[in-house]
C-alpha cells in the first residue's frame, strides 16, 4: 500500500500532468476549425490584434461566403449551408432586409422564409459562425437598398441620414430586430461573431453624423460583438466609423488596395467582405459575364 502522502503526490502530478497536456494542444489547436456547437466559456468574442483576429484570446481565420435568407427557399436552407462547409467555409454573411420584414409601416414579418432566428439558428448547427449585416441600407441589388418604399411617403424624407423621419422609422424597425438578434450573438451563446453597420456608406456619405447615430442604434439595444463597416476602395476612408473595423470590397484585387486599406487604420487584420464574382444584368441592356481566370488571378 502507498502511504497517503503518496498517493496524493501521484495525483497532484497527475493532475500536472494533465493540465500541461491541455495546454500543449491547446497551443497546436486549429481555432478556423471551431464551430459554434463546440466552444464553451464564450467572455471575448472575437477581437483584433495587430494583423490577425483573436477568438477567446487565440488565432481565428475568417472563411466566408454570403447566404441571404430570404433569396433562398428555406428548405434549402439546410443544404446551402452543408455545401458551404464542404467548401471549407467557417462563416456565413447575411443582409437583413427591412423592405420585407416591414413592408407596411408598423406590420412587421419575421415568420417562414422571413424567419431570421431559425436561420441564425439552422448555422449554428451546421458549424457555421455568422456575420450579421442588417442595414438599416444593404444594398444588395434589391429595391431601394433593403429601404421600405413606404418611407418616401414623407415628401421631405432624406433617406440614410439623420432626419427625424428617417432615423425614427428605423429606431422603430430595429425595436423589433434586435431582440432577435441579440440572444443570438456569439457571448450569449448564439453564432454571430460581428454585426456590420449599415452598407458602404463611404459611397454615399451624406450625413457626418449618420453611421455614429447607427453604431449607437445597434449598442444601445444590446449589440455586444465585434462592429464592421464594409466599402469599395473609394469610399473607404469616408465610411468609417470610430470602434469599428473597416473592411473592403472589390471585383477584383487591384495592385496596392489591401496596403490602402492599411494607411486607412493601421495595424489591424485586412478583411474583404465582398469579392464579387458576377453582376447583375439590367433590362435591355448587355450580359454581364466574367471570365473565370480574370477572377482567380
Amino acid at each position: 500500500m502507498w502511504p497517503c502522502g503518496g498517493r496524493r503526490q501521484r495525483r497532484l502530478g497527475g493532475v500536472a500532468l494533465l493540465i500541461l497536456v491541455l495546454w500543449l494542444l491547446l497551443r497546436r489547436f486549429n481555432w478556423s476549425e471551431l464551430i459554434p456547437l463546440r466552444l464553451w466559456g464564450r467572455t471575448l468574442g472575437l477581437q483584433t490584434e495587430n494583423s490577425q483576429f483573436i477568438l477567446e484570446g487565440m488565432p481565428f481565420r475568417i472563411f466566408g461566403g454570403s447566404m441571404h435568407y430570404f433569396r433562398v427557399p428555406r428548405e434549402y436552407w439546410e443544404d446551402r449551408m452543408l455545401k458551404m462547409k464542404a467548401c471549407g467555409l467557417n462563416t456565413l454573411t447575411t443582409y437583413v432586409p427591412w423592405n420585407l420584414h416591414e413592408q407596411e409601416r408598423g406590420k412587421f414579418d419575421f415568420s417562414q422564409n422571413l424567419d431570421l432566428e431559425a436561420f441564425l439558428s439552422l448555422a449554428a448547427k451546421n458549424g457555421l459562425w455568422v456575420i450579421l449585416r442588417p442595414g438599416p441600407y444593404i444594398c444588395s441589388e434589391w429595391d431601394l437598398g433593403g429601404l421600405p418604399s413606404w418611407l418616401l411617403q414623407d415628401p421631405e424624407m432624406q433617406l440614410r441620414t439623420t432626419y427625424k423621419g428617417f432615423t425614427e422609422a428605423v429606431d422603430a424597425y430595429f425595436d423589433h430586430l434586435m431582440p432577435i438578434v441579440v440572444p443570438l450573438q456569439y457571448k450569449k451563446g448564439g453564432p454571430i461573431i460581428a454585426v456590420q453597420v449599415e452598407n458602404e456608406y463611404g459611397s454615399y456619405a451624406k450625413d457626418p453624423n449618420y453611421m455614429t447615430y447607427v453604431k449607437m442604434a445597434l449598442l444601445n439595444r444590446g449589440i455586444v460583438e465585434l462592429l464592421m463597416t464594409s466599402d469599395n476602395k473609394n469610399g473607404l476612408s469616408f465610411g468609417l466609423v470610430e470602434g469599428a473595423l473597416a473592411t473592403v470590397n472589390f471585383q477584383k484585387l487591384e495592385p496596392g488596395l489591401l496596403k490602402y486599406l492599411d494607411t486607412v487604420q493601421r495595424d489591424q487584420p485586412k478583411m474583404v467582405m465582398e469579392y464579387w464574382t458576377g453582376w447583375f444584368d439590367n433590362w435591355g441592356g448587355p450580359h454581364y459575364v466574367f471570365d473565370a481566370d480574370g477572377v482567380t488571378d
